[in-house]
């Protein structure tokens, strides 16, 4: 028996998932299907799925905010500030 369901997703990710799921032969219901499979037959979500450490927050919020923010010209400077 099949199922007939209706998801919002987001335009872009849909668009840049369909380009992939294309060129793997498959639809979008394939796909869908694929994931209900893993998710059914491993009994979870088929990849890692958390929330920031809280370091890793502070880090982000920084980036957004522009503070504590150092920014190089380079890898060979970058390596250097770290002692590489």
């Amino acid at each position: 028996m099949r199922r007939q369901t209706s998801v919002r997703v987001e335009d872009k990710f849909y668009k840049e998932s369909k380009k992939v799921f294309d060129k793997l032969g498959l639809s979008f219901g394939d796909a869908v299907n694929l994931f209900l499979a893993e998710v059914a037959l491993k009994k979870k979500i088929p990849f890692e799925v958390g929330v920031p450490s809280e370091e890793l927050g502070d880090r982000i919020d920084n980036l957004e905010h522009d503070e504590n923010v150092e920014i190089y010209d380079s890898v060979k400077e970058l390596f250097e500030r770290l002692g590489i």
